[in-house]
């Protein structure tokens, strides 16, 4: 595969990311929006997740925990994700091994289906996912752990 590559489509980005996860060693690190979780769950994505991690591999990832996610996302935590709770809507990463990567920004989507439009950037250039990675570090120092926002917004709803 090129260095680098356009990907045209939500449906086309997904079977990247799940090419790159399966080559994946050692790590996996990724910025989510919540509202593409339900739909990277129809690739069965949690399981392989589970599989990574029992093999010795590391998840971290930054989405938005709401209440209408919970159950997704403590599903998650219990097959060993890290997963911490920020508000950013409009980045997507994901980047594996320190090398690979696909990204994009998204302005004003608010709900995907498979059928999504989207452009995004795949990537095999270190230097490249350095920046990405620096970029993760960055939102990942800032956001809540997942659990303690669960904590939260179930105490929210106790109110």
């Amino acid at each position: 595969m090129p260095a680098a590559t356009i990907v045209n489509g939500l449906e086309d980005a997904i079977a990247e990311i799940m090419a790159i996860f399966e080559s994946a060693q050692h790590e996996i690190d990724f910025i989510v929006p919540a509202y593409r979780l339900p739909v990277a769950a129809t690739y069965d994505t949690v399981e392989k997740v589970k599989q990574f991690i029992q093999h010795g591999g590391a998840v971290r990832g930054i989405t938005a925990v709401s209440r209408a996610n919970i159950k997704e996302i403590q599903t998650r935590l219990d097959i060993g994700e890290n997963l911490r709770h920020s508000d950013l809507h409009e980045i997507f990463m994901f980047v594996a091994d320190r090398q690979q990567s696909v990204s994009a920004i998204n302005i004003g989507t608010e709900e995907y289906t498979r059928d999504t439009p989207l452009i995004a950037f795949r990537s095999e250039d270190p230097t490249y996912a350095e920046y990405l990675l620096a970029s993760f570090e960055n939102v990942w120092s800032q956001a809540v752990p997942a659990a303690q926002r669960i904590q939260e917004l179930e105490q929210e709803s106790k109110s």
